[in-house]
């Protein structure tokens, strides 16, 4: 569409070096240059050439009346519609390229406001009688790329589905401050959006900091409590096995379990061999039972079977495993 606006720019020029030319002195002269530049098939745009004193000179008092109608004509073109035509008295007639390009122009109007766009109210506004006008109007305009739509005469009612419009109207003078309203509030809204999501972004990096602090924080606690739980177990280990921390029997550094330095030492120790209520026969969890002398210096835990007559009943104890089971 942007290709269709320069190619009407473009097509403009010639006009506007025919305005600007020495020559162009005569309101006729200067009316015969709108009557052509308005029957051009590729001129769809004419802000530039109003905007030339020639042409705005038709507004004179001094013009005859019969050419200061020209200067209002070629307004229509400029942002009119067919209605505007039809509702102005005194304007020069049109001819028919001049005609259908009005009711394009005034097509591209109508798609950008009315919705739907049905053939009822496009026939009344372009002041057509059948629908096969209209269509073949339509029709025109897609070829030529002012618009993109589809005809749809079977719906009910029968539309014109305009999906897009060239920009190819020029704008009103007068249209300006409420477009420059319109578009004040536009970037007024813009800004609070850009506030709203400035502040939410600058929440969402202190929530980050703080986490970050906290997961910090946590981990810092968890270290040192790793530290203090591993030193007190350190002490633990120490602590309980004085002596055994270093040479072939002891702990080192890692709680491996008491070792005795061989078993008769070790039951020795636990009172084994003096007698008295202290004797324990080893059992097959590898206790002496009490009341036994019996004990196999060796450690070989072999069974030991006591003689008959051994004792006053005759009877025979049950075997007694001496030492601890490997």
């Amino acid at each position: 569409m942007d290709q269709v606006h320069h190619r009407a720019l473009d097509a403009l020029q010639s006009f506007i070096a025919l305005i600007d030319s020495s020559s162009a002195t005569s309101p006729r002269y200067i009316a015969n240059i709108i009557t052509n530049a308005t029957s051009s098939p590729q001129t769809y745009v004419f802000a530039e050439l109003l905007e030339r004193p020639a042409v705005q000179a038709l507004r004179s008092s001094d013009t005859p009346a019969e050419f200061q109608s020209y200067l209002t004509l070629l307004e229509i073109f400029a942002w009119g519609t067919w209605q505007d035509y039809q509702q102005t008295p005194n304007l020069p007639p049109l001819s028919e390229e001049q005609a259908r390009k009005l009711r394009l122009l005034t097509l591209l109007s109508l798609a950008s406001t009315i919705k739907p766009l049905t053939y009822e109210a496009l026939m009344t506004s372009l002041s057509l009688s059948a629908p096969s006008e209209l269509e073949s109007l339509v029709t025109t305009a897609i070829y030529s790329s002012l618009i993109t739509a589809r005809l749809s005469p079977a719906t009910n009612p029968p539309t014109v589905n305009v999906t897009s419009v060239a920009p190819l109207r020029d704008v009103k003078p007068s249209s300006l401050p409420t477009m420059i309203s319109t578009l004040t509030a536009w970037e007024a809204r813009c800004g609070s959006v850009i506030s709203d999501i400035e502040a939410e972004i600058a929440k969402i990096r202190a929530d980050s900091a703080q986490r970050r602090q906290k997961e910090h924080a946590r981990a810092v606690a968890i270290e040192k409590t790793l530290e203090k739980w591993n030193a007190e177990s350190m002490e633990q280990v120490q602590g309980g096995n004085p002596g055994q921390g270093q040479g072939q029997g002891g702990l080192g550094t890692k709680n491996v379990g008491w070792k005795p330095r061989d078993l008769s030492t070790a039951m020795r120790e636990r009172g084994f061999f003096g007698g008295g209520s202290n004797k324990r026969e080893f059992d097959d969890d590898g206790y002496f039972d009490e009341g036994s002398n019996d004990f196999d210096q060796h450690g070989s835990g072999m069974d030991i079977d006591e003689g008959a007559g051994a004792r006053a009943s005759g009877a025979r104890h049950s075997k007694r495993f001496l030492g601890k089971k490997s």
